[in-house]
């Protein structure tokens, strides 16, 4: 009786500890919760801060340097410095500098490698005649060819980012123009909510809220967004509104249909991409897959015949 009596009583504080513990927890994830919602807010003054108020940082010499340089090696025809630029503005160079810039690393790419290859002559005295010269030009093509082909890998892989958040963002429009908010504040809206899930649609959404803002034609103003994007989405997306404001067309309803559009698209894609998968993994399965089973088949009834053979 008494063990029972002081095995009761070694229980109480256990239980007393594991009812606190229990009692804990709901204030724990409340203090987590509001630490989590106090760092949004911060960060989402921090980019309202990011504004025209802040005054601009003065340029370092370096930059000076590189910008008078970049400046001098822009090209001096208009239609080259507007396709170069719309394609640096796809790939997320929007900088004033960035077309010069673009064209000074095309500059240096090509000569730094020529330089080192001058300087390394004297040690390849071993390499047949016409080795430097090969390598020489095989390196002014790769100067020429190697931005180019970073630029296009850029873009390819934002208008995949912008592919992949385009429906996330047409269902966000349709939540704040069904809510009450005009379709300039709603662009606003989006653009602060995907900045963290999609950063570069975020960025498109801003530079489309400044123009709106500026006294952009609303039209203009999209079509300039779905430009820059380079999506048939958000060309299509930008007709449908010119007819909306066109025709007086309920916008809330335009937007869900076109919405529900993306939804069924996304879905069609991502059937595609499973379907296509069969397809693909055929080559690895015969050249990694097939092999390995043939072995581990073959192999026993080989060393079988060699022992009896033995």
């Amino acid at each position: 009786m008494l063990d029972m009596l002081n095995l009761g009583q070694n229980w109480i504080p256990a239980a007393m500890f594991a009812a606190a513990m229990l009692l804990a927890i709901p204030g724990t994830l409340s203090f987590m919760r509001n630490v989590r919602a106090k760092d949004e807010v911060s960060r989402r003054l921090e980019r309202r801060g990011q504004g025209f108020d802040q005054p601009k940082k003065r340029a370092s010499v370096v930059d000076e340097v590189v910008a008078s340089f970049a400046s001098k090696a822009a090209p001096t025809d208009e239609e080259e410095m507007s396709a170069a630029r719309a394609r640096l503005v796809q790939a997320g160079f929007t900088h004033p500098s960035a077309v010069g810039r673009y064209y000074l690393v095309r500059l240096v790419c090509v000569v730094a490698p020529q330089l080192v290859l001058l300087l390394a002559l004297p040690y390849m005295g071993g390499l047949p005649q016409l080795a430097p010269l090969l390598g020489s030009v095989g390196l002014v093509l790769a100067g020429l060819i190697g931005p180019t082909l970073y630029i296009d890998q850029r873009i390819s892989k934002r208008r995949d980012q912008c592919s992949a958040g385009f429906p996330d963002m047409m269902d966000l429009m349709v939540a704040c123009v069904e809510a009450g908010l005009s379709l300039d504040a709603a662009v606003q809206r989006v653009g602060e909510e995907l900045e963290t899930r999609h950063p570069v649609i975020a960025d498109h959404m801003r530079k489309l809220s400044l123009e709106l803002r500026a006294g952009k034609a609303r039209k203009t103003a999209w079509r300039s967004f779905a430009d820059r994007m380079d999506l048939e989405e958000a060309g299509s997306l930008a007709t449908m509104l010119r007819q909306a404001e066109e025709m007086g067309t309920s916008l809330g309803a335009t937007l869900r249909i076109f919405s529900a559009d993306m939804r069924q698209r996304r879905i069609l894609m991502a059937e595609e991409r499973a379907m296509a998968l069969p397809a693909k993994l055929t080559l690895p399965l015969i050249f990694f897959v097939f092999p390995v089973l043939l072995g581990v088949l073959t192999l026993p009834a080989v060393v079988k015949i060699q022992s009896v053979m033995g």
